[in-house]
């Protein structure tokens, strides 16, 4: 089990594949069942495909080697009614954490990513909490080359290709960070702010066009 701790949060991440053989901090254990439904979602949702997404590959073609190499890390915030402000602050060390994490390299750093499950969170509070957050946070990640991404059970953003498709829907919620990679522009298309960032990380891009190559 690899672990890397966060000192003022106190979350302790493990690796994914840690779920399957049990090797999970005791601290975790009364989620088992949460992290059983997390990682049965992931191998059985995001690294197939699915007819819905209107493309081939896996519904996140990183997640697979990201698996296999270690690099897909996993931490659990167990505190009851958190504030949104905390949750931002727990999620700027996070980026922090993430930054520092194996691998650093150019090669492979693509496939990095931290997962934060809130097991704890029910009704209005996953939406303030996991939404708004990621909201907020969105610019002040993507500027520095990264996303965080949002997902929940009734987390209603579409699919970019089939807009009754719902790949965020997740049976925790959950936070995630990962790199920025270039066919990210379509997540940032129409906002000044987001694709003035995406153009210091990746360069001048016609998004236009991009758009009307995915249709």
């Amino acid at each position: 089990m690899t672990l890397a701790k966060n000192a003022t949060a106190g979350i302790s991440l493990f690796d994914i594949g840690d779920i399957m053989f049990n090797n999970i901090p005791t601290v975790y254990a009364p989620y088992g069942k949460q992290l059983e439904g997390f990682s049965g979602w992931v191998n059985n949702f995001l690294i197939k495909p699915n007819p819905g997404l209107g493309r081939t590959g896996a519904v996140c073609p990183y997640i697979q080697y990201s698996k296999e190499q270690k690099f897909f890390k996993v931490g659990i915030y167990t505190e009851l009614n958190p504030s949104q402000e905390h949750i931002i602050g727990l999620m700027r060390e996070m980026k922090e954490l993430f930054n520092e994490m194996h691998p650093t390299n150019n090669k492979d750093k693509r496939f990095k990513a931290i997962t934060v499950l809130f097991p704890n969170l029910q009704g209005e509070e996953i939406r303030h909490i996991i939404d708004e957050v990621q909201l907020k946070l969105k610019p002040e990640f993507v500027d520095l080359g990264l996303m965080i991404g949002q997902f929940h059970e009734n987390c209603a953003q579409p699919g970019l290709r089939n807009v009754h498709f719902r790949p965020l829907q997740a049976p925790v919620p959950l936070l995630a960070i990962r790199f920025m990679v270039e066919t990210d522009w379509l997540f940032l298309a129409g906002d000044p702010v987001l694709e003035k960032a995406y153009y210091k990380n990746f360069g001048s891009i016609n998004f236009g066009k991009k758009k009307e190559a995915l249709d």
